[in-house]
């Protein structure tokens, strides 16, 4: 969560709950109306557009622009800010700290039968749709790989602009679709969970963001902790869920699967002078 209020004594309890609501989801306040903020956290208008004046601005307007010019933080910034506060001797200790925390965070917020419910939902389609953009692609990578081995049909998607539309174009209601939806929810995100509702297919979503987990039409959602805004994000909780999907696809379909593996075994064996492993 990032500190925007460092001086919150002068505030009153309904100020303080405004400003936590800001810290926890700054991204998604920059696209919210006063009238929206004071729904979501069952106010009225007038206090919300009294918190502005209490934290030093004319209005929301002007904190939103100081607000907007402080997420477009560049990644050497984000990982600037990380690093000051580590040196090398430290380095291996912090980290540990910091991935422990995450998946404590994480594992709270994980309820075992949603992820047995999406390894079913996953297991039982014709094909799965994986969007990974950016740094999640290794994820995606990792998916396609094992379940291929189990026998899944896995195609990763386009991570931008209008070649998505190649994949959606096949995607059936018998098919299953995975989104990867860190730091915010970009427009491909939207379109692709909007194509799976109109077809009727399910759809599955990890994010960084408790907020993105409501308000969409993903069937199951699962929100990992990855680091605060501003900050350099670990990958470590999301390949752990992505993990536990794999295991708990292998043991749903457990003698198909090692059936799957000792055919590849066995292809192994039989070329083993044509194709043998490590080989380029």
């Amino acid at each position: 969560m990032i500190n925007l209020f460092p001086d919150k004594s002068a505030l009153s309890p309904s100020q303080l709950k405004i400003a936590d609501f800001i810290e926890r989801y700054p991204e998604e306040m920059l696209f919210m109306t006063e009238q929206e903020i004071a729904d979501r956290l069952g106010m009225s208008i007038a206090t919300v557009s009294r918190f502005w004046r209490a934290v030093g601005y004319d209005n929301a307007k002007a904190f939103k622009l100081k607000l907007r010019n402080a997420s477009d933080i560049t990644p050497a910034l984000k990982l600037e800010n990380t690093m000051s506060r580590m040196d090398a001797s430290s380095l291996p200790l912090v980290m540990l700290e910091q991935v422990m925390e995450h998946l404590q965070t994480t594992a709270e917020k994980t309820r075992p039968d949603e992820v047995e419910q999406a390894a079913g939902i996953i297991a039982g389609a014709r094909r799965l749709y994986v969007y990974a953009p950016g740094p999640s692609l290794s994820l995606g990578d990792l998916i396609a790989y094992r379940l291929s081995r189990f026998g899944i049909s896995v195609r990763i998607m386009a991570g931008s602009g209008h070649e998505l539309l190649e994949s959606l174009v096949n995607l059936e209601k018998r098919d299953a679709v995975l989104v990867f939806s860190f730091t915010r929810m970009l427009p491909e995100t939207e379109v692709i969970l909007d194509c799976a509702s109109r077809v009727g297919c399910p759809a599955l979503m990890i994010t960084d963001r408790e907020d993105l987990r409501y308000g969409t039409s993903a069937e199951v959602s699962f929100c990992v902790s990855r680091g605060d805004m501003g900050e350099f994000h670990s990958m470590v909780t999301p390949l752990l869920l992505v993990e536990q999907l794999i295991l708990s696809i292998g043991l749903m379909s457990r003698e198909e699967v090692l059936n799957k593996l000792d055919y590849l075994g066995e292809l192994r064996a039989r070329y083993a002078d044509k194709l043998p492993r490590g080989k380029v």
